[in-house]
């Protein structure tokens, strides 16, 4: 069975989604769950000015220690309907690639499954070309874990 869960989450829906299955798959089975927050620093090379660059990577590490926090405190409230006791949690925030850094995490905490949201917060926005279609049912970042993942990979609309 499962040992530790890796949870990569965003602040979106489907990833608190995700959230509710690897808490309830945990419970079923013992198994710890990391909770990652990648701050994406691929658009901070657009910022032109260093200082501005650190402050806004500052500010996104904020946001990001936010959404672990807001998450930590659902599972301390037992908003999971009883199936939170005897959770383990371990929680991470770093910055790169997100797809880069999930992966790097799965090997570096000897993951055993994933659990994240088909989408990320930025899922809502769509194209007319079949790339766009694709992106619709999967995110890049998920797009990229699911074909380059040595573990399950369970994927919550």
């Amino acid at each position: 069975m499962y040992k530790k869960i890796l949870l990569p989450i965003d602040g979106s829906e489907c990833a608190e989604r995700a959230g509710g299955h690897a808490i309830w798959t945990s419970n079923v089975s013992g198994a710890d769950i990391v909770v990652l927050y990648v701050v994406d620093t691929y658009f901070l090379r657009s910022a032109y000015l260093p200082n501005f660059r650190g402050e806004l990577y500052d500010s996104l590490q904020k946001e990001g220690e936010k959404v672990v926090e807001r998450f930590r405190k659902k599972l301390e409230e037992s908003q999971c309907e009883g199936l939170c006791k005897g959770v383990k949690l371990k929680t991470e925030v770093t910055g790169g690639k997100p797809y880069e850094e999930i992966l790097d995490a799965i090997r570096l905490e000897n993951i055993d499954v994933v659990f994240m949201g088909s989408t990320g917060k930025h899922g809502c926005q769509k194209s007319s070309t079949f790339e766009g279609l694709n992106r619709t049912l999967f995110g890049s970042t998920t797009d990229r874990v699911l074909r380059s993942a040595k573990v399950p990979v369970v994927v919550v609309p």
